[in-house]
């Protein structure tokens, strides 16, 4: 807990950015149902009137803190839309690229995962937006691959893009950052995984 609850003015983009971490924190340590406006506004350092100048509401806290994590996944895909290479490198590439955006992104990502319907339905169909991208790119990929004959023509694209973000998705279930295997290790074995059922 911060040493004593002060009110000093900083820039509001940064103060609004350091009430997102804190809630981030102990919405992932806690859980959102059990985590205070009170507990968040003691944590940053300013009484809890002052914190709604930053949101009118926790959800506000809880949208943004998963934004972070939808913008930061979409991020992947944006870039992996600007680079050349055959259907199965790029499907490759954001196996990789998801695994790395997530730990760098862990407790973001799992607050995400744990708390999303916690966000009302308004909210909850913005952020799914984010897996139609995902899910979009996956089968286009796949259906280029099948024309190309290096994937498999039995494979059903949209069953096969959805099991591959399931697993994906699942590292919010039991990644940990001081785990044995890291981000990098995972991407590779998830590669092997996916590449190796989708390859003919």
């Amino acid at each position: 807990m911060a040493e004593a609850v002060t009110d000093t003015p900083r820039p509001s983009k940064r103060r609004r950015q350091e009430v997102i971490d804190v809630a981030a924190r102990i919405f992932h340590e806690k859980g959102y149902e059990a985590t205070s406006i009170q507990e968040i506004a003691e944590e940053v350092g300013i009484l809890k009137g002052s914190l709604y100048y930053y949101i009118d509401t926790k959800e506000d806290l809880l949208f943004s803190v998963i934004k972070e994590a939808y913008d930061a996944a979409l991020s992947v895909i944006e870039q992996l839309e600007q680079r050349d290479g055959d259907a199965l490198e790029l499907i490759e590439a954001l196996l990789h690229g998801h695994a790395a955006v997530f730990a760098a992104n862990f407790v973001q990502s799992s607050v995400f995962f744990r708390e999303f319907r916690a966000l009302s339905e308004e909210r909850q169909k913005t952020i799914r937006a984010a897996g139609d991208v995902y899910i979009r790119f996956l089968v286009s990929q796949i259906r280029r691959g099948q024309r190309s004959g290096e994937i498999k023509s039995e494979v059903n694209p949209r069953l096969s893009a959805i099991g591959i973000i399931g697993m994906m998705n699942s590292m919010a279930f039991w990644y940990r950052p001081d785990g044995r295997a890291s981000a990098a290790q995972i991407g590779r074995e998830f590669s092997r995984l996916v590449i190796g059922g989708l390859r003919t």
